[in-house]
């Protein structure tokens, strides 16, 4: 053995929309090892000149081809598989490149980039020393919907809480607690002790109280605060779920933990 550093591959992942010499011109450019094509997952039809794009790729026989879908036009869904390219990169030196897909998946892109530490790039269109390449006419004459984007806050949850989120998830069934929504507190510091989080660990407490303030001050509180869970309290029992933000974050990161 050498002991050599292994060389690290230059990934670029790109969201695939109405273009091509933004798309191509940063692979070339940067010299990619890998390209992670994402595609808009429900298109039928085929637009020629990515056809040619991907086809001009898969013949490179220096570049390692990879195709993924998603809902290019849905925030968590292009989130959760921009970050999930991400992380199966994450020994690489990965770049997300922002010029296509559509502005919602350059939204996922550039906060997938700040919670992962990869690189956001954008490739400025040419259009000319005269300007005769900007059109004449408005790119689109209709709009299929108006909606509002939510907003995001940029740390990322931790392994931990997006453990915990995934456990109130699974545990949130109306077979389970009847009419009650949620999970119990004490199935929450059960599934602590059972997958030996840290701060039960290194904890030395042994009373179900302490367990109780441990999973208030490590989990409950932090996940409170943030709108992710709500408490709903019956008599002396106390049952976390998921709200509609708790949801979309799990939907978002779930991979971190699988």
């Amino acid at each position: 053995m050498t002991g050599d550093v292994p060389v690290r591959n230059r990934v670029q992942i790109v969201p695939l929309g109405f273009e091509y010499a933004r798309l191509r011109e940063p692979i070339l450019y940067w010299k990619a090892d890998v390209v992670v094509a994402i595609e808009y997952a429900e298109s039928e039809q085929e637009i020629p000149f990515l056809s040619a794009l991907l086809d001009e790729l898969e013949q490179n026989e220096r570049i390692e081809l990879e195709r993924r879908e998603c809902d290019l036009f849905e925030l968590y869904d292009a989130l959760g598989t921009i970050t999930k390219a991400i992380t199966d990169y994450e020994t690489d030196d990965v770049y997300v490149n922002l010029s296509a897909g559509s502005k919602i998946t350059a939204i996922a892109g550039m906060i997938a980039c700040m919670a992962s530490g990869a690189s956001p790039i954008y490739a400025r269109p040419d259009y000319g020393p005269d300007g005769e390449q900007i059109p004449d006419e408005p790119l689109h004459d209709g709009v299929a919907e108006v909606f509002a984007l939510p907003t995001y806050p940029i740390d990322r949850p931790s392994n931990t809480h997006v453990a915990f989120l995934a456990r109130i998830e699974a545990g949130t069934t109306p077979e389970t607690h009847g009419r009650y929504h949620g999970v119990p507190k004490k199935e929450l510091i059960e599934f602590a002790l059972e997958e030996e989080f840290d701060f039960v660990v290194r904890s030395e407490t042994t009373s179900q109280k302490g367990y109780y303030r441990l999973l208030d001050r490590h989990v409950i509180e932090p996940l409170v605060e943030r709108g992710y869970v709500e408490i709903e309290q019956v008599g002396r029992r106390k049952f976390v779920s998921l709200t509609p933000d708790g949801e979309n974050v799990l939907r978002a990161f779930r991979h971190f933990i699988e």
